[in-house]
């Protein structure tokens, strides 16, 4: 199996980058002298490899020239400290570094420079085969808690992704796919195998400009575009009247639940949106809705692609029926291999998120399950909570966690962005007609900005660390 090498005879458009384009062709030319180069420095089969780039053509051959030379991938994320760099590399045991500064120490580091342009003649490709089963990259997880888990993705698990994804959205030969999201993650690395596998050009972004993507989706005939919450409330704020191009079939949207006012705003332009569930560890999408699915059920993330299964389960790992709350657990073919050290045999991912499937067989997702906050004995799910409060249009962003209490176990408190001016009692007094009163938040924190993931997710147990020990005012 060489699937570049296969597609290098058709010659179809691949990639565009700053209005350049090569052709699977011209990839598979450079990729093949970019694997003769890595070869040269002493990269060989089944040896790791980080990566630290941002988006950029020469990402996107090297992926495809390490897989040439039977390496695994090791991508991380450019937001990254020294410190923490130099935690994954160890943690990966990479003995290689390729980056584009000199800043980063490794001992076996390969600048990016080295192999930046294309080649000028054409090298003799070796069609070399890939095992299937191998490992094609270690990807970090977003760790929103704890340290982050390095999860082992095979070239199957992409396959089986790629395939499951067309299935559900559809694909034609003249897709244009916009890549905005970085590519050291899965939400972005996933697209290059399946623009490979379906032969679709990919139009390249280095990363998420407002203004950069707003015309691409207006003027540049791109069918599919991935984007996570933030993004899209980003591009309906600087243009409300947002209207793409007909060419646009899907804008999938994942990576962290989106608030309803976003959505109601994004249906009201009749955007085609397709919500999805997807993790690092089952090789991104697991449920998605379709657009027209989005437009009947908002909010609902669809069923399970082709190929997996999703069970809810209790806390004794008994399944659950329609409408029972759980545990969420994934299996089928684009589960990963394991984490770094631990071997996952059974294809049977335990996510740690809790949700539950509805009469139709449609994904709901609450919450993850270290994120449940139990006061007085009832579960509080901070993402509803932060539903309610992102319905209140002075407020931008939201982050609801619970904290110790001694009377109810835990209380609810909430830490908000503001768009405009707005008091403490009128947000409570806006969250008792929406919620019960066990789930309004007992202290309103407010704040200039949340951290939030690459992927969009909202970093709660950072909040939470970051304001446990504030005095608690009870709002009774």
């Amino acid at each position: 199996m060489d699937w570049l090498a296969e597609r290098a005879a058709q010659n179809t458009p691949a990639l565009e980058f700053n209005s350049q384009t090569w052709t699977y062709s011209t990839l598979n030319d450079w990729a093949e002298s970019i694997a003769a180069h890595l070869e040269s420095r002493g990269i060989k089969y089944s040896a790791r490899v980080a990566i630290h780039l941002i988006n950029q053509p020469a990402y996107v051959a090297l992926i495809h020239a390490l897989a040439r030379v039977g390496a695994v991938a090791v991508p991380l994320n450019i937001r990254l400290t020294q410190t923490e760099i130099k935690w994954q590399i160890e943690q990966s045991k990479s003995e290689f570094l390729i980056c584009e500064s000199e800043l980063i120490e490794h001992p076996k580091r390969i600048l990016v420079s080295e192999f930046l342009s294309a080649p000028q003649s054409n090298p003799a490709t070796r069609h070399t085969p890939i095992d299937s089963d191998s490992v094609q990259g270690i990807f970090f997880t977003s760790g929103t808690t704890g340290f982050p888990k390095g999860a082992a993705l095979t070239f199957n698990n992409f396959y089986a992704s790629t395939r499951a994804s067309a299935e559900r959205l559809g694909v034609d030969a003249h897709d244009r796919w916009l890549l905005t999201m970085p590519l050291y993650h899965i939400g972005g690395m996933s697209i290059i195998f399946r623009a490979l596998i379906y032969d679709i050009e990919i139009v390249l972004h280095s990363g998420f400009d407002v203004d950069a993507v707003h015309h691409a989706l207006v003027n540049e005939n791109i069918t599919h575009v991935s984007l996570v919450p933030t993004m899209l409330h980003r591009l309906l704020e600087k243009y409300p009247n947002f209207k793409p191009s007909s060419a646009l079939r899907v804008i999938l949207l994942g990576g962290a639940s989106a608030p309803v006012n976003l959505l109601e705003k994004a249906l009201s332009l009749n955007l085609p949106i397709a919500l999805t569930y997807g993790l690092t560890e089952a090789t991104s999408q697991v449920a998605t809705s379709t657009p027209e699915q989005t437009r009947t059920k908002p909010g609902g993330l669809g069923k399970p692609l082709q190929g997996t299964s999703i069970h809810i389960v209790d806390q004794s790992d008994k399944s659950l029926t329609s409408g029972e709350v759980g545990e969420i657990v994934v299996s089928g073919g684009t589960v990963m291999q394991g984490y770094l050290g631990a071997p996952h045999s059974n294809h049977r991912l335990h996510t740690g998120d809790i949700g539950y499937l509805d009469s139709d067989g449609d994904l709901w997702v609450l919450t993850r399950r270290t994120d449940l906050i139990v006061s007085g004995g009832e579960n509080i799910y901070p993402e509803e909570v932060e539903r309610a409060l992102l319905s209140h249009p002075a407020i931008s962003d939201a982050c609801v966690f619970g904290i110790a209490n001694s009377e109810w176990g835990q209380s609810v408190m909430a830490a908000v962005v503001l768009r405009e001016p707005c008091s403490e009692e009128v947000i409570i007094q806006f969250a008792r007609a929406k919620l019960s009163r066990y789930k309004i938040p007992r202290n309103i924190i407010f704040t200039e900005s949340l951290p939030h993931t690459a992927s969009g997710k909202l970093m709660r147990a950072k909040v939470a660390e970051q304001y446990s020990h504030q005095e608690q005012v009870v709002n009774d």
